[in-house]
């Protein structure tokens, strides 16, 4: 049996926590603010007598580690599955056209989600079918090296087909522009997410909050299992002794006596830790970073009938329906980050009209906006490099984060797997 201290308490120190207490180990987590959660967190809105989530998360049935971990904590009941694909995309001109794979045999129901995707023309629609096939399944176009952009045009994807399907699923996924994000790692995701079996592609959303759905029942867990959870309690400093760490500093504690430590903050956070004697030499990957915005609207009435609608062409990507409030995501928002609230609630006014007309007899009763200015790394083409050759000199410190090589974007997916592979390191260590 193990100790091992955790440092972070995000969707990746508690992925680590449940791991290693699930194999009979023992963990003290330390997080330095007073909620767990890390930036898939909720807040408890007492004028409306609800929670909130800091951005809509959309999960999806790929998401193997992510689901496992809800059934490890028996959150399974917190989340609702689709029955199949089916993402409602409307256009500026209020038409709402439906990518349905419906429940015909996979993987036919999904060619049959795209010959039926209206926004697309008939030739757009045979276009993007044999680009997912030779250049996604059989990957005959290599895209390293590419943005995705790139790779479309080469490929030949009109612009109407980037506006209409390309573009929302990369931004979507990736939390960057086309401009920005590397090929590979969208053809990646797309693999993943439309040939690795008919549960794959369905989306998966919490039925409350994420709070309710990622993060109470695995404190509850950990607590339960012997394990200690610290909070308010920000890691200042480690001592090493030689190549292992002998203890972690906080401003109220030092913790020693352990086997091995995870480090499952965000990057910029695990580069202010200062190391005793001497900091090692590790290799950190060099990323930039994209907001993600949320407006939670109240009206004094909701006409939205579907749970989500995806946006074509217009700075807001996402709909969510939570029945007692809308909210409204813009990824890769650096182009309105800046802007004032008022002057992001103005545009996002002006844009739900255009696409939903009927929201003009909608009154605005109160709103939140959410920013989140460095949400997730951009997954371009130099990150792939960047972390594929980070490196750990300690040898009972394991780095973990969404930010390591997971061969995932910055995805929650990505943070809980990572939280997997730092517990299994642990373990075999």
């Amino acid at each position: 049996m193990k100790k091992c201290i955790i440092i972070g308490g995000g969707l990746a120190g508690l992925s680590a926590a449940v791991s290693l207490l699930r194999n009979s180990h023992k963990i003290i987590l330390l997080e330095s603010s007073p909620k767990l959660g890390g930036r898939a967190y909720s807040l408890f809105n007492g004028k409306h007598n609800h929670f909130i989530d800091n951005g809509q998360h959309i999960m999806m049935g790929c998401y193997k580690n992510t689901l496992d971990y809800i059934k490890n904590i028996s959150a399974l009941n917190e989340i609702e599955f689709q029955e199949s694909l089916r993402i409602p995309f409307v256009n500026g001109n209020g038409e709402i056209n439906y990518l349905d794979a419906g429940a015909g045999f996979y993987p036919y129901n999904l060619l049959s989600a795209l010959m039926n995707y209206k926004a697309l023309t008939p030739e757009e629609r045979f276009s993007v079918i044999r680009f997912f096939i030779f250049n996604i399944y059989y990957n005959a176009d290599k895209p390293e090296g590419a943005t995705v952009a790139q790779w479309l045009r080469r490929n030949r994807q009109t612009q109407n087909a980037i506006s209409n399907l390309w573009e929302i699923l990369a931004v979507g996924t990736l939390n960057s522009s086309i401009d920005e994000a590397s090929a590979k790692v969208f053809r990646d995701v797309l693999r993943i997410v439309f040939f690795s079996g008919r549960e794959s592609s369905k989306i998966v959303l919490p039925k409350n909050s994420l709070g309710h759905s990622l993060i109470d029942n695995a404190e509850k867990f950990i607590l339960e299992n012997g394990g200690e959870i610290h909070l308010h309690e920000r890691v200042g400093s480690i001592s090493l002794n030689g190549n292992k760490v002998a203890s972690v500093n906080t401003a109220e504690k030092v913790y020693s006596g352990f086997d091995a430590v995870i480090s499952a903050v965000p990057l910029n956070s695990f580069e202010k830790i200062i190391f005793y004697p001497n900091k090692p030499e590790f290799n950190l990957p060099k990323l930039t970073y994209s907001p993600i915005i949320t407006l939670h609207l109240w009206l004094d009435q909701n006409p939205f009938k579907e749970k989500f609608y995806g946006f074509s062409g217009s700075p807001i990507h996402w709909l969510f329906n939570h029945g007692t409030h809308i909210s409204l995501l813009t990824s890769a928002a650096k182009d309105i980050i800046s802007l004032s609230k008022n002057e992001i609630i103005g545009q996002y006014y002006l844009e739900i009209r255009k696409f939903f007309p009927f929201f003009v007899n909608c009154k605005i009763i109160d709103s939140i906006i959410i920013k989140e200015k460095c949400a997730t790394f951009v997954p371009d083409v130099a990150s792939d490099n960047e972390r594929r050759n980070i490196f750990c000199p300690v040898n009972n410190m394991f780095l973990s984060g969404d930010w390591i090589d997971t061969k995932l974007p910055a995805t929650i997916e990505g943070a809980i797997k990572s939280g997997l592979m730092a517990a299994e390191a642990v373990m075999k260590d």
